[in-house]
C-alpha cells in the first residue's frame, strides 16, 4: 500500500468526496488527441493507487468525457475478482456503483450497469446522502473535478506527480482543473497530509481546505 491505513472523516449532512489524478511533471492531465497513446502517465504504483483508492469507495464517479474514453476500461477493472476481494478485506460490498454525470446522456456509449445522473451536485451529495453513501470517488475529468471545487463539495486531492514532460500546444492537453479560474478570493487552498516518494514518482494526499 502507498498511503497507509486510508480512513476518511464522516460529514453531517453530506458525503466525503476525493479524487484521484496524476499528473506529469509539467501538469499534464491528459493529451486530448491519441489520449491512449500517451496513458498510462503513472507507474504500476500508481495503479495500485487507483484500485486501492476505489476499494475504499462507497461509488465511483467519471464525468461524460472521461467515460467515453475510459468507461469499458473501468467496468472491466470493476469486475475482477482481485478487486472484489480487496473490497471485502476492508469491509466494503463487491460491487462498487458507477456513476456518470452527465446532461446529454444520449451523447455517452452503452455501458452495462451504469447510472447516468444529471450535473446538480448538491443534489448529487444529497441523493448519495440518503441512499447510504458516505465516501465518493470523483475520478475526473478535470471540468468534473473544477465543479466540484466551485460547489465547495470536495474534501481530499490524492495527486501522482509522474517522472515525465509532455510539453504542450494550444487546446492539446488538459491540467488538473479545467473549465473555470477562480477569482483571487475564491483560491483553492490545501494542507498536505501525506507525501510519499517511490521510483522517483510523488505521492501527495491534500486536505481542501473549505471556506
Amino acid at each position: 500500500m502507498i498511503y497507509k491505513n486510508i480512513s476518511f472523516p464522516k460529514k453531517d449532512s453530506r458525503p466525503f468526496f476525493y479524487t484521484n489524478f496524476v499528473l506529469t511533471l509539467d501538469g499534464k492531465a491528459q493529451v486530448l488527441e491519441n489520449t491512449k497513446g500517451y496513458w498510462p502517465i503513472g507507474s504500476e504504483n500508481d495503479r495500485e493507487v487507483l484500485h486501492e483508492l476505489r476499494a475504499h469507495a462507497d461509488v465511483l464517479i467519471h464525468g461524460k468525457n472521461l467515460a467515453k474514453e475510459f468507461g469499458t476500461i473501468t467496468l472491466n477493472s470493476l469486475s475482477k475478482s482481485e478487486f472484489k476481494k480487496m473490497r471485502q478485506n476492508i469491509g466494503k460490498g463487491l460491487t462498487l456503483p458507477y456513476y456518470i454525470v452527465s446532461d446529454h446522456p444520449e451523447d455517452l456509449p452503452n455501458l452495462a450497469g451504469v447510472t447516468i445522473v444529471g450535473s446538480n451536485l448538491q443534489q448529487l451529495s444529497q441523493d448519495f446522502y440518503e441512499k447510504g453513501f458516505r465516501n465518493v470517488l470523483v475520478e475526473g475529468g478535470p471540468t468534473l473535478l473544477g465543479s466540484f471545487l466551485k460547489m465547495n463539495l470536495m474534501d481530499e486531492i490524492f495527486l501522482t506527480i509522474a517522472p515525465k514532460i509532455f510539453g504542450s500546444k494550444k487546446d492539446a492537453t488538459l491540467t488538473l482543473v479545467e473549465g473555470i479560474l477562480f477569482p483571487p478570493d475564491q483560491i483553492k487552498k490545501l494542507e498536505l497530509i501525506a507525501v510519499e516518494n517511490i521510483d522517483s514518482e510523488v505521492f501527495l494526499r491534500y486536505a481542501v481546505i473549505q471556506p
